[in-house]
Order: C-alpha cells, then sequence, then structure tokens
C-alpha cells in the first residue's frame, strides 16, 4: 500500500484544466465516480490553463513503469501555485471519446480525470498524489473500469520503478519537498578556476512537533550531467537546449522515508565537480568535500537566520549538533572528505554519521570518531572491486578509544547504479543503465527489491545512530536482518566501539606477532592442524594468492589463516586471569572467509567452526556456527554470485547467551574447533567479545 489517506488529504489533485478536491475523500469511491459528470467534484484550479497544457507536453523522469502504466516526474518553473512534486500519468488502453470523463483511480480513490490521447490509445492525467508510485492504478468510466494496473515486479523480466515502503514502515511526519537552486556557477573548490553549482532537493517533516531535526545530506557519484531528447552527455554548464539530469532527484525514495522520521534531508547536486573535479588524479575528492561543506554552511544560515530560497521556513527547525552524510559511489569518497574538510575548520559542525554507498577509494583516506557504515552491493559492474571495503578495514585500529562503531553491509544481487532511481533503466531517463549486467552475476535482484536493501540500511543508519533508535541496534550488530529487504540477502560486520563496556579484542591479525600471542596477553596456541599461521595481503604478499584479484581486502587487510585435514583441530585463545570477564557483552564473533585458493574445501558449500568457551572452572559450553548462522563460512564460488564472485571476510557472531553451563564472569580461554567438517582452511581477522547499543 502506498501513502496513507490521511496524508493525502492535503493533495492537490490536476487534470487538463478541471481539479478533483479530496473534500469527496467522505464519500465512497464508487460515489464519487458516479458524480464524476459534475456536482461537487470540481474545485477552483490552482494551476493556470497555459501550465496544465505545458506539463501535458513537458519532458518528464520515469519514476514508474510497466508495458500499460507510465508515471513521470514533472518539473514546472517554479511559480505561484505550482507544486513541488507533480506527476503525470499515462494509462495506456482502448479509450474513445464519450460523453462522461474518464477518472483515473488509485485504490479506489479519483486522483484526476483522464484525457484520451490523439490516437485514443492512452489516457492521461496530473496529479500530486504519491500514491500512483506504489498502488494500484485504474481507470474507470461511468464507475467502471476499463483499465487495471496492479503493483508488479517487472515486466518482461525487466524491472519496474521504485515503490514505496508500506505505510507501517513510515514514519509518523507527512513529508514536505522542495528543490533549491542557487546557480550553475556560484561555488568555487578549491585547486580550480572553475566554478559549480550549489543545488538540490530538501525532503522535511511538514509540521514541526519534535523539531530540532537532525540534518543528512546526500551525494550522488559521477553520471552523465545533461540530456537531449535521448542524448546524455558530460559538460558543465549545459549547453543552451540540452537540460540538467536531476541526478539528486534518485534517491527521493529514500530521502521522504528518512524525513517521515523527523530528519531534513538534502539531496545536493555534484554534476559540476563531476566534471570540474576529472582535472584531478582523484577526480577532486577534497572538492567533493567542500561542495558539501558548503552546503552545510547554507543550511546553517537558513536555520539560523534564514533567507535564501525557504525565507524563515527552516528557523529553529535544524539540529546542526547532529549532522550526517550519504555518499553513493564517488559520492562515498566524496563523504569521507568531507569528514576530513570539516575537521580543518577552526570551527568545525562535526559529522556524526558517514555512510558509504557502493564507494570508490581513489586516496586510500580514513575517518574516525564518527559512526561509519559502507554498503558492498555484490554484483557491482561499476565499482567491480568493492574497493570502499578499504574505508572499513583501514581505519579499524588507527586510533585508540575511537567511540565510533563501523560497519560493512555486504548487500548480495545489487548492483551500482540501481541505488539512484536516475540512473536506473526503469527511469527511461538518457544515460541510464543496468551495470549489473557487466557484471556476470546471476543471483541479481531487481531495481525495486534493491531500493527496499537502500531504505533498510540508509534510513535505518541515520535513524540508528543520528536519532538514537535503539530498535535498529541489532541491524547493525549483525543481529538481525530487516524482513522488509526480503528476498535480497544482506551481511552486517560490525567493529564495536573501543571502550571497555563496548568491546574486548582478542586477536586483532593485524600484526604477525598475534598468531602466537594475542591481544590480552595470552598465548595463541594450535593442535591438530595442518596449516596455521600470518599474511599481510600486501601487493606481493596476497592471501589468496592467484586469487587475490577476487578478493576485495587485497592490499590491505592482514588476516589470520588455519587449515586441517581432521576434525580435531583446535585454534586456542588463552586468556589471563583476570581478563575473562565477558558476561556484561552480547557475542562473541570474528570475520572469516574460506580459502578457496588452498583446494582443501572441494565439496564443501559451507564450513562450520565449533567455538568453546572455557571458565576458570574447567567448565565448558559449544556453539557450532551453523546454530548462529556461517553463511559468512560458505564458499566464495558456491555459484550463487555468477562468475564475479568476491572473497569476503564476513561476520560469524556467537550471541553468548546461547553459551550455558559456563561462567562468563571468568572466561580463560576461546577455542575454535574444527570438529563439524573434515577438511578446509579459513582466513580469520578482529576476534573479539562485543556489545551494541
Amino acid at each position: 500500500m502506498g501513502p496513507s489517506r490521511a496524508r493525502r488529504g492535503g493533495l492537490l489533485l490536476l487534470a487538463s484544466a478541471v481539479l478533483l478536491p479530496l473534500a469527496v475523500q467522505s464519500t465512497s469511491a464508487t460515489a464519487a465516480l458516479q458524480t464524476s459528470s459534475g456536482a461537487g467534484l470540481l474545485a477552483p484550479q490552482t494551476l493556470s490553463a497555459d501550465a496544465v497544457s505545458a506539463a501535458m507536453e513537458a519532458d518528464g523522469t520515469v519514476v514508474r513503469s510497466s508495458s500499460t502504466l507510465k508515471v513521470e516526474s514533472i518539473d514546472l518553473p517554479e511559480g505561484p501555485g505550482v507544486p513541488n512534486d507533480l506527476y503525470r500519468v499515462t494509462v495506456t488502453g482502448r479509450f474513445p471519446p464519450r460523453a462522461l470523463r474518464y477518472v483515473v483511480v488509485v485504490e479506489g480513490e479519483p486522483v484526476g480525470y483522464g484525457i484520451p490521447t490523439v490516437n485514443q490509445r492512452a489516457v492521461r492525467a496530473l496529479t500530486t498524489d504519491r500514491a500512483v508510485l506504489v498502488d494500484r492504478v485504474s481507470v474507470r468510466y461511468d464507475g467502471k473500469p476499463v483499465v487495471s494496473v496492479e503493483p508488479e515486479e517487472g515486466v518482461g523480466g525487466r524491472p519496474v520503478g521504485p515503490r514505496a515502503t508500506p505505510p507501517r514502515a513510515r514514519g509518523p511526519h507527512d513529508v514536505t519537498s522542495a528543490a533549491y537552486n542557487l546557480g550553475d556557477e556560484v561555488f568555487q573548490p578549491s585547486g580550480v578556476n572553475r566554478k559549480v553549482e550549489l543545488a538540490g532537493k530538501v525532503h522535511y517533516p511538514s509540521g514541526t512537533a519534535g523539531a530540532p531535526y537532525p540534518l543528512v545530506l546526500f551525494m550522488h557519484g559521477n553520471h552523465s550531467t545533461c540530456y537531449k531528447k535521448f542524448k546524455a552527455r558530460s559538460q558543465w554548464p549545459c549547453r543552451e537546449g540540452w537540460k540538467r539530469l536531476r541526478n539528486y532527484a534518485g534517491y527521493d525514495y529514500v530521502a521522504e522515508r528518512l524525513a517521515s522520521y523527523g530528519y531534513v534531508v538534502a539531496s545536493v547536486s555534484a554534476n559540476g565537480i563531476n566534471v570540474v573535479g576529472n582535472s584531478f588524479d582523484d577526480t577532486g575528492m577534497r572538492q567533493r568535500g567542500e561542495v558539501l561543506e558548503r552546503h552545510m554552511e547554507l543550511w546553517e544560515e537558513w536555520s539560523t537566520t534564514g533567507g535564501g530560497p525557504f525565507g524563515s521556513e527552516f528557523i529553529g527547525r535544524i539540529d546542526l549538533d547532529r549532522i550526517g552524510t550519504m555518499g553513493h559511489s564517488r559520492g562515498g569518497e566524496g563523504v569521507v572528505w568531507n569528514k576530513i574538510v570539516d575537521e580543518e575548520r577552526d570551527e568545525p559542525f562535526g559529522v556524526d554519521a558517514v555512510l558509504a554507498l557502493a564507494p570508490v577509494d581513489f586516496t586510500r583516506a580514513t575517518i574516525n570518531e564518527a559512526t561509519f557504515a559502507v554498503v558492498l552491493p555484490t554484483c557491482d559492474g561499476d565499482v567491480s572491486d568493492l574497493q570502499g571495503v578499504h574505508f572499513f578495514d583501514d581505519s579499524r585500529y588507527l586510533v585508540p578509544g575511537d567511540p565510533s562503531p563501523k560497519h560493512t553491509v555486504t548487500a548480495f544481487g545489487a548492483n551500482h547504479n540501481f541505488f539512484n532511481t536516475v540512473w536506473s533503466p526503469s527511469s527511461g531517463l538518457p544515460g541510464s543503465f543496468d551495470d549489473g549486467e557487466y557484471a556476470s552475476c546471476w543471483a541479481r535482484i531487481t531495481e525495486r527489491q534493491q531500493r527496499r536493501v537502500g531504505v533498510a540500511y540508509i534510513s535505518g543508519f541515520f535513524r540508528r545512530y543520528l536519532g538514537g533508535d535503539m530498535t535498529l541496534d541489532r541491524r547493525w550488530t549483525g543481529a538481525a536482518t530487516p524482513r522488509s529487504i526480503a528476498p535480497a540477502r544482506t551481511h552486517v560486520s560490525y567493529l564495536a566501539p573501543d571502550t571497555v563496556t563496548h568491546r574486548v579484542d582478542v586477536d586483532r591479525f593485524t600484526d604477525s606477532s598475534d598468531v602466537s600471542v594475542n591481544e590480552l596477553g595470552g598465548a595463541v596456541v594450535a593442535d591438530g592442524l595442518t596449516s596455521y599461521g600470518w599474511c599481510a595481503n600486501k601487493r606481493r604478499s596476497p592471501c589468496m594468492g592467484d586469487l587475490s584479484w577476487r578478493d576485495i581486502h587485497h592490499p590491505g587487510l592482514s588476516q589470520g589463516a588455519l587449515g586441517w585435514s581432521n576434525r580435531l583441530g583446535r585454534l586456542t585463545f588463552e586468556i589471563p586471569e583476570g581478563r575473562g570477564h565477558v558476561s556484561g557483552f552480547d557475542a562473541f564473533q570474528f570475520r572469516a572467509t574460506m580459502d578457496p585458493n588452498r583446494g582443501a574445501d572441494h565439496g564443501i558449500r559451507k564450513q562450520n567452526l565449533v567455538v568453546v568457551l572455557v571458565d576458570a572452572n574447567g567448565d565448558r559450553a559449544k556453539v557450532a556456527a551453523s546454530e548462529v548462522g556461517n553463511e559468512a563460512l560458505a564458499h566464495p564460488f558456491d555459484g550463487r554470485e555468477g562468475l564475479s564472485a568476491h572473497i569476503i571476510l564476513n561476520q560469524v557472531r556467537f550471541p553468548l547467551d546461547l553459551f550455558e553451563d559456563v561462567n562468563l564472569g571468568a572466561i580463560t580461554a576461546v577455542e575454535l574447533r574444527t570438529s563439524r567438517t573434515k577438511t578446509g582452511v579459513i582466513n580469520i581477522a578482529d576476534v573479539a567479545f562485543s556489545r551494541g547499543g
């Protein structure tokens, strides 16, 4: 289902030169349609006839598409009575001229009069009702259905456009959106002699209940910047006769959802910096950060003194002590650099949460003391090596006492472009394409399914770490997966804050000495293993040998490696007396992967290590990985990810409440046992006790 009927109460309903008012909401849909010939349905026009004609003829951005339905977002010049969100709905069928009027209906609610096209093979209507993005659309005549279009996964194997989440997954706030544009050449980043635009689109709660709200900025990545009919190009500013591609609008589906929970979400345009940035070896990452920083300055001004395009609209409504950023692709590294740029200020804003979505990593920059997450889509045909994992790997232990958690989210079957609706084929826009076709990836998910992943993890990230919503904590420790993303699969790896209450590192495997002495000062003892050692994972000494090109961590993440050829293998981490009080933690965990380079895992789909906790009394408790989920120990080349499968160290998490009859206040050893499979090689890192919250 789409937006609630209560939320639709303030919508402007348009078709040709007549409007359908929502004053008829209390009337049944059937009654409304039966009276569609006249009294009770007409309201004063809020768009002029010229504006309606212009909207009917204007180029639109396709936001929903099927064999019989097309919904386009229409961008009219600003003016009195011109709505921020206007949609043109086209339904195909047979629509000859008749005495009464065709009525376009969404889930039984009339949203506009359908105007037949010249060839009588479709009707078109204008509406501001966002339910046309989601729900069943039909056309009726004299109260009887003529055409009905059900919500679809896809038509002919082609994914359809974005679909909103059911109302139960929305927040309590109605949402308003507005575009802003201060000019195409108004801001000059450092190191260049050209200026770029300051433009974007903001979604925010319609009222003031709960204000001030956290501020979240989105930044898109590299894509075509201008289009004309069916052509796209990268230039800035656009030539005369060419239109700007509103790449920033590709995240509306996430921004609207997040705003409904009480956030001001501004998605900023990076078209200019995409073009100008090509003069830098790193494509202008610092400069992308500077663009975001300038938008922060604008929002500081608009929320304190007002002015600009919004007047006093945002005064007192933004909490500048809670700021988050999300960047996609090159924008993903851009938000990392924004954190760096911000910290260089005498009085930084202080960015609290940073999410990099399918990012590039051209500079191997790192950030700390801000909550961080990176989303890694396994069918990415653009950033196919998932290099953004380095942001996580490289920053893990750089700052002792870092109070901020870090996460990776591996999104199986997701590609690069589907997170942005403008870049996706269903938009119908020039320059859009399915990059996953280049990934040789078999277990693909559709546009709609991928955006459910985007909503769950982008919105959920900021709700958890800017809004403090603890109901989402288990999602980010890896203890739970949101049901809303099914059938998509994800793995979350969690590095808890480096505090005594959140994390006790057992063995980091960051140094060769970690194979014999762990972080707590205890011995590491290997028994019954055919191999045990450490690899630096440098360019000339890769952990995965000839398969290093499939190892997303290479070069960078050093690892321990243990191999066995019987069920008697054991790796023991001894814990000195007084260091094993772990009852205040949630889980024992590590990141791991099968090592397919050694050939020891032939015929084994999943490894199944057993964790044994030993206490000071000699009592033991064991839990097998298969009891808690051993997907991270699945063979990387099990066929599900196709020819481009990656080697990824993902988290295996053992909740401590499963270890019965052992004293968690006095643990003296942790054992990893190979008793469930007869042969194998596993690489491991980040062994720790952890707690969420």
